[in-house]
């Protein structure tokens, strides 16, 4: 299963089997735009000269819903429905069955929920049997940072002001993202523990690790991600995060989207003057920002009550 998650195609065709359109009509009420999974449209690296067509690359890569062209993918990688049950084995007969993980705790109507159900209803019809699979809260972290768990669907990718300021979504350089395994191996690169257990399964060590092949697109996504760091002139750092965006294009997709820059309600109490407006921002405001400390970044020592003594 390892194997067949690595595979290009499979990614691919699991994305163009998914109906985003018929996910968003129905969670985010046709707002946002559908996307296979990038980054803010927000982030610096988009929003200087040749920066916007990078990005729509990168949004358009596998959002099409297509699934006759999901079969043909599956089919070109060898994967039939050998004993007749509508759903895809291996070439040598074994099983195929994809699990969504998702926090028992997390709300059985909330958006990441529903998404799943979407996700594994297009997956089933193409012939991935695919279930949704509550963990308990107290071992599900634990599972994912340990490479013990199939997939991780409750994350949104947030916004942030460019992607260096929080890489991990970018290229797997710690354990909480995507590819921990490999996430774990980068952050003990150039301490005494990077050598330390090679002769034990990399699930044994400490922490659990694998080094990613070399030519591999971790291998490649970490080189340019390493010269970024070195890299004083910010132009040819964005060209950097471009390189690494087109491995994702080329390679990926290692994540997928549903609807992206989707709006949130901002509640003001009715007389507080002076709090920005949508129109009012040069990028329309951040949706969910993670590192961007909304909404201290828009002046509230700024905002004021129309008529003070009713408050």
């Amino acid at each position: 299963m390892r194997a067949l998650i690595r595979t290009p195609k499979f990614r691919k065709a699991l994305s163009h089997a998914f109906n985003r359109a018929a996910a968003r009509k129905a969670i985010y009420f046709d707002t946002g735009e559908l996307t296979s999974g990038t980054m803010s449209p927000k982030a610096l690296e988009y929003n200087v000269p040749g920066g916007k067509s990078v990005y729509e690359e990168w949004r358009d890569s596998a959002i099409k819903y297509d699934p006759a062209a999901a079969k043909a993918l599956l089919a070109e990688i060898g994967l039939k429905d050998t004993n007749g049950d509508g759903f895809l084995e291996m070439a040598d007969g074994t099983p195929i069955e994809v699990t969504l993980d998702f926090s028992a705790n997390e709300n059985p109507t909330g958006e990441h929920v529903r998404k799943s159900e979407f996700l594994a209803k297009d997956w089933n019809a193409v012939g991935i049997k695919t279930t949704l699979n509550p963990i308990p809260q107290t071992a599900i972290e634990d599972l994912w940072r340990t490479g013990k768990r199939m997939t991780n669907v409750a994350w949104e990718v947030g916004d942030g002001p460019n992607h260096l300021v929080y890489p991990q979504w970018v290229v797997p350089m710690e354990d909480s993202r995507w590819a921990p395994l490999a996430g774990n191996w980068y952050l003990v690169r150039g301490t005494t523990r990077e050598g330390a257990e090679a002769d034990k399964d990399p699930y044994e060590r400490t922490p659990p690790r694998a080094a990613p092949e070399a030519g591999s697109p971790i291998a490649r996504l970490w080189e340019i991600y390493d010269q970024t760091k070195i890299e004083p002139d910010v132009n040819k750092r964005n060209k950097l995060v471009w390189d690494m965006i087109k491995i994702h294009v080329e390679d990926g997709p290692f994540y997928s989207g549903v609807a992206a820059n989707t709006p949130r309600i901002v509640l003001v109490k009715k007389g507080l003057s002076n709090v920005p407006k949508r129109d009012d921002l040069a990028l329309g405001g951040f949706c969910n920002p993670w590192i961007h400390p909304t909404p201290a970044v828009y002046d509230p020592e700024t905002y004021f009550f129309d008529n003070p003594s009713a408050h």
